[in-house]
């Protein structure tokens, strides 16, 4: 379990290890914070030092609405969170994915990458008064729509390496992420009620993992790659956007560049 807040994180895998009866030791942290570049890099060598196999990477980290600010690397936030971190992070970790094929890759995306109704804008300059590299990169919808960019690179380019790679979409989970981040009197009182409701009409935490757990441990997925999913079954439900080949690629050489992968992309 790669996550930021360690505390928090031995809770949950304690909670595990007590619930499944598992050795404990199986049930493993490391520390992680997808808003830093390097976080992402001290977490891939510290999996590679522990780890002699990754069946399963599951990508499912995720900020929803916050207040507007940059990543360390100058990068709009929830963008670097929910995607660039994500990003860097399979990159990092595909020697290992490969040496254990047939393995897996899990994006947790969502029904919002639909709200992005025209092309993303990947001006690299920063806009009058601000310092944020890569300004039209920016927010929620944008960051799930290039998570399922991402995924259908990767498929294309893992083909002949046994490992297949998939996004998703959970479902509405009151999970917390749409108000937890709130910061000014306005979105409090919006949120707080908006979370009210959640806990009325969303799904439950373990109802939402029901599709991730099908993708990560079904047989019949094995050799499934490229496609998304959701409601336990794959689904048509993507936007023009999120099928287009082009955009893709471009996607993908932009995330290269912001990452440090690649040289400067024109």
């Amino acid at each position: 379990m790669a996550c930021r807040n360690l505390e928090k994180a031995e809770a949950a895998a304690e909670e595990i290890r007590q619930k499944t009866a598992v050795d404990p030791s199986l049930v493993s942290i490391v520390q992680l914070d997808l808003s830093d570049l390097d976080s992402v890099r001290n977490c891939s060598r510290k999996i590679y030092a522990s780890e002699s196999r990754l069946d399963v990477l599951i990508n499912n980290a995720g900020l929803g609405i916050g207040p507007v600010k940059t990543a360390k690397q100058g990068y709009e936030y929830t963008f670097a969170v929910n995607h660039l971190g994500h990003f860097l992070l399979t990159h990092l970790l595909l020697g290992l994915l490969k040496k254990s094929s047939p393995s897996r890759i899990i994006n947790v995306s969502s029904v919002r990458h639909k709200n992005m109704t025209r092309t993303l804008d990947f001006s690299r300059e920063p806009k009058l008064g601000s310092d944020m590299k890569y300004p039209g990169l920016f927010g929620y919808d944008a960051s799930k729509l290039a998570q399922i960019l991402h995924t259908n690179v990767l498929a294309k380019q893992l083909k002949e390496h046994g490992v297949v790679a998939n996004s998703m979409h959970p479902g509405y989970v009151s999970s917390g992420i749409w108000y937890r981040d709130s910061h000014n009197k306005f979105a409090i009182i919006f949120t707080r009620l908006f979370g009210l409701l959640s806990t009325i009409i969303g799904r439950t935490s373990e109802d939402g993992a029901k599709t991730v757990i099908y993708m990560a441990a079904d047989p019949a997925l094995e050799k499934v790659s490229g496609q998304y999913f959701e409601n336990v079954a794959i689904s048509n439900q993507l936007s023009a956007f999120a099928k287009d080949p082009e955009l893709a690629q471009k996607m993908w050489d932009v995330s290269s560049e912001m990452c440090g992968l690649t040289k400067k992309v024109e």
